[in-house]
């Protein structure tokens, strides 16, 4: 069977132009159904972005409500905290473990009162050694007198660290 292509061109041109019956309806209805469907997939589009963007908010606030519960539990002022209350030792291990020494603590002793506390720290970072003195600041404990012994170590410095720290100036 060969196509005659000129004729289904000709019937096509018909249609368009309105000249057989019930052409008018068709050219409506296969309108009717193009605009279906690009609003359909724009919506789709537009359900996919609402997710996404759905989903990062949700990870956006899981985010902000763990660092407003950590904020929480930090002392908002030093001078609001109960000196009486804190103890030294525990404190300390656990802004040693949060910044993640390990065995670069080398000693920790308590004095007799149990309001201060004596600790050596080796090969440590300035940006750790500011953030225990940060940590243990927010939570009522000071450094009362502390020895920074910097040592060369390539092309950073590490610093060791020997410090009094307490709950009295």
């Amino acid at each position: 069977m060969a196509m005659n292509f000129d004729l289904n061109f000709n019937k096509i041109r018909s249609i368009i132009r309105g000249e057989v019956n019930g052409s008018a309806r068709f050219l409506v209805v296969t309108f009717c159904a193009a605009a279906s469907w690009i609003a359909a997939s724009w919506f789709s589009d537009m359900s996919k972005n609402a997710s996404l963007s759905l989903t990062q908010q949700e990870t956006r606030y899981q985010t902000l409500s763990q660092l407003a519960a950590e904020y929480k539990s930090l002392a908002s002022d030093p001078s609001d905290v109960n000196t009486n209350a804190v103890d030294v030792m525990t404190t300390f291990t656990r802004v040693s473990a949060q910044v993640e020494l390990g065995s670069r603590v080398t000693r920790i002793a308590p004095a007799p009162d149990g309001r201060r506390c004596t600790v050596e720290i080796n090969r440590l970072y300035a940006e750790e050694m500011t953030e225990i003195v940060r940590a243990l600041a927010a939570r009522g404990i000071r450094v009362i007198s502390a020895e920074i012994r910097a040592l060369p170590a390539g092309e950073e410095r590490l610093f060791s660290l020997y410090a009094v720290i307490g709950t009295e100036a």
